[in-house]
């Protein structure tokens, strides 16, 4: 008896681009060294700025999910990926004088997975 590995497949596949996505949008949304939204937060307020980064995220999270049909569990798991590797990534790279990244892109994170949910509820 042979097991039926078409599940796993597809999960694994789902992870994957998932995977890509949440770096994609993290990057999109908070590009280090050169974070448009300081700019955005002069004007209107750091608070209001933010709160457009997690709307965005929760935006993109959302047609994401639709036009990619992924699960929630996949993408959460993708989406924690992302995460681990770009902050890897930017300790070696850049060295940051201070944490905040780690907070912003798991922000980021939990509100393009929140995205995805609000999108499978549907």
């Amino acid at each position: 008896m042979t097991a039926d590995t078409s599940s796993v497949t597809v999960d694994i596949r789902s992870i994957a681009v998932s995977t890509v996505f949440a770096w994609a949008a993290a990057l999109a949304l908070w590009p280090p060294r050169a974070v448009y939204w300081t700019a955005v937060a002069a004007v209107v307020g750091e608070a209001v700025a933010l709160a457009a980064v997690a709307a965005v995220a929760i935006a993109l999270g959302a047609a994401f999910a639709t036009l990619a049909g992924v699960g929630v569990r996949e993408f959460a798991v993708g989406a924690a990926v992302a995460y681990l590797v770009g902050m890897a990534v930017i300790a070696v790279a850049l060295a940051p004088d201070s944490p905040v990244h780690l907070a912003l892109y798991g922000g980021i994170c939990v509100c393009l997975v929140a995205g995805v949910a609000g999108a499978s509820v549907r």
